[in-house]
């Protein structure tokens, strides 16, 4: 399963026929046929072991570390630092393969990116019950917070952007935390939007 994971978010891995499949994993197409039925399976098992990998991780997200801004800046990294060690070609397989295969991106979303975003939410929510976060949709916040991450790593890994627009991806991590935390900060009293001075 690794090897398929590993063709099919490598660029000469997309569109790969299930023969390329078979031949990337090392055996033959009547055992990928014996283990599963489709190419939506094996994606869709891809996911699911990659959930049950990722369990410990999902844990950690979901846990508030510190008070709120050194929390947030903790998570934005350990995101971070995931797509840079091995979650990022999951975004690849679900996002390429599940835009044409509805079980694809069912997998993906139910074994991966719906999890994620759930466990960010629950920290979100604790920062909230604290007094430390504006009262909001959690979910909501959860997508503010992951979506710009995905994408600056999609630009400069999955689309070699660190090539031809590089960024510092530090940089990038330490604004967006400081533009999300002030962005949902509690609000201070008397500072209501539209409230007028004497």
């Amino acid at each position: 399963m690794a090897l398929a994971r590993g063709h099919l978010s490598a660029p000469a891995g997309r569109g790969a026929s299930w023969r390329d499949l078979a031949a990337a994993c090392k055996v033959s197409v009547s055992t990928m046929n014996h283990y599963f039925s489709s190419r939506g399976e094996l994606i869709a098992a891809i996911m699911r072991h990659a959930e049950q990998e990722g369990a410990p991780y999902l844990v950690m997200a979901s846990t508030p570390s510190g008070e709120f801004q050194a929390s947030i800046s903790a998570l934005a990294t350990m995101i971070s630092r995931g797509f840079e060690h091995g979650v990022l070609p999951l975004q690849v397989i679900g996002l390429a393969e599940g835009f044409a295969d509805r079980q694809i991106g069912d997998a993906y979303l139910g074994h991966h990116l719906e999890p994620v975003l759930g466990a960010i939410a629950s920290r979100l929510e604790a920062h909230m019950d604290a007094g430390a976060m504006r009262r909001c949709n959690a979910r909501f916040a959860a997508i503010e917070l992951l979506s710009p991450l995905l994408v600056v790593h999609l630009h400069q890994q999955a689309l070699g952007g660190h090539r031809t627009y590089p960024m510092a991806i530090q940089d990038f991590l330490e604004q967006h935390t400081r533009s999300f935390v002030q962005g949902h900060a509690p609000q201070a009293p008397g500072n209501a939007e539209g409230r007028r001075g004497p």
